[in-house]
């Protein structure tokens, strides 16, 4: 169901971002962020576990266009580097992931129209390829990407509330906060369910490429 929707909610913003490109101004932009990521999962039983795995500090980076009309709404795309995982204690025994995805992103929101420093929310569908990844309990490492523990992509959602800071007329730096869902169930074992979320915070810049 959740991959349904990321596939309609893809293909919509696909279709409103070609038919709408031609009236707005398209910017470069390049970012990093500092992540918290962590698991949410449910076992077999329908238990909840979230509270008991602790966050990582990660990051992630990434390069896109953006496209910001007149009106106020706001398209963006573009493609990254991320960084997930968690730890958990469990029965005395230390357990740590350690994964990296591909990050594809497309996104809608809204810019407010103020001229120096301009508010917005966005929310993109991501798209995310595992490269690597690794299980580690106590001193033994697992490869998890060749064992098959974990599936090799994930699919979910990035809600981003930001601030853009105009310092000329090409060039401007944003701020965003990141929630990042999960949508798709990264478990193979259909009896338990595993998704990726993030807290993060956001540092980029943006250059304008051509004026209409």
């Amino acid at each position: 169901m959740y991959s349904k929707l990321i596939r309609s909610y893809t293909l919509v913003s696909c279709f409103m971002a070609l038919v709408s490109i031609a009236f707005a101004q398209p910017e470069f932009t390049a970012e990093a962020s500092q992540l918290l990521p962590s698991f949410k999962f449910k076992d077999s039983e329908g238990v909840k576990h979230n509270s008991e795995y602790q966050s990582l500090i990660t990051g992630a980076y990434g390069i896109g266009l953006r496209y910001i009309f007149e009106s106020g709404i706001y398209l963006r795309g573009g493609v990254g580097m991320r960084n997930a995982g968690a730890n958990l204690v469990y029965d005395d025994v230390n357990y740590s992931w350690k994964m990296q995805y591909a990050d594809i992103k497309l996104g809608i929101g809204y810019r407010a129209k103020f001229k120096t420093i301009r508010p917005y929310l966005v929310a993109s569908g991501y798209f995310a390829p595992l490269l690597r990844g690794t299980q580690t309990l106590h001193d033994k490492t697992i490869n998890i990407t060749k064992s098959g523990i974990i599936k090799t992509q994930d699919l979910g959602l990035n809600i981003t509330p930001g601030i853009d800071i105009k310092f000329t007329q090409y060039i401007s730096s944003y701020i965003e906060f990141n929630y990042l869902m999960g949508l798709s169930n990264i478990e193979l074992n259909r009896n338990q369910k595993a998704t990726n979320s993030a807290f993060g915070l956001t540092v980029g810049v943006a250059f304008l490429l051509m004026e209409k």
